[in-house]
């Protein structure tokens, strides 16, 4: 189970219907008259299953792949060929989580930043406030961020990133 109670490990789908009582007298009404909604929960769990709208839905939700990775997958993992304007959008939809996850990801590594520079100028370190810039930097060029974008981010020059990034064989 994760923090909120929901399976971690294997994946499920839980239906949850209205159902009607009778608390006052006996009157009943026809179903189709009150039973208009119906709620679905849809778990993701890490584990790969055979079945294939939980593998769709993992694939569209969860995998890592691009937009043309997840469209050569729909068509030849699901038969699914999309048309250009739903190729459009499964695009803008894979660069919208991109982009959320860059994000909170940059917020939370520049957060972390910014408590090891007040922390090196408390203990008056010059050489570990270059270090943990490093790290810094080390650590959003594995993410897959630009040299140009860590050296800004990280407020070290172009080259220092470049040798950097050498070191770690990662150009």
């Amino acid at each position: 189970m994760d923090l909120y109670g929901r399976p971690a490990e294997k994946s499920a789908i839980n239906r949850y219907q209205l159902k009607e009582q009778h608390l006052l007298h006996r009157y009943e009404e026809p179903c189709q008259n009150y039973d208009l909604i119906g709620i679905i929960f849809v778990y993701l769990g890490n584990s790969k299953v055979k079945d294939q709208l939980i593998n769709l839905l993992d694939l569209m939700f969860k995998s890592s792949k691009n937009a043309s990775e997840k469209i050569t997958t729909l068509h030849n993992d699901f038969g699914i060929d999309l048309t250009q304007e739903g190729e459009g959008d499964l695009a803008v939809m894979c660069n919208l989580g991109e982009g959320i996850y860059e994000d909170g990801l940059m917020k939370g590594k520049q957060e972390g930043w910014e408590k090891g520079r007040k922390e090196g100028r408390k203990e008056g370190k010059e050489e570990g406030r270059t270090e943990g810039k490093l790290e810094f930097a080390l650590e959003l060029l594995k993410d897959g961020m630009s040299l140009e974008k860590v050296a800004k981010y990280s407020k070290l020059s172009l080259s220092m990133i470049q040798e950097l990034a050498k070191q770690n064989k990662l150009i």
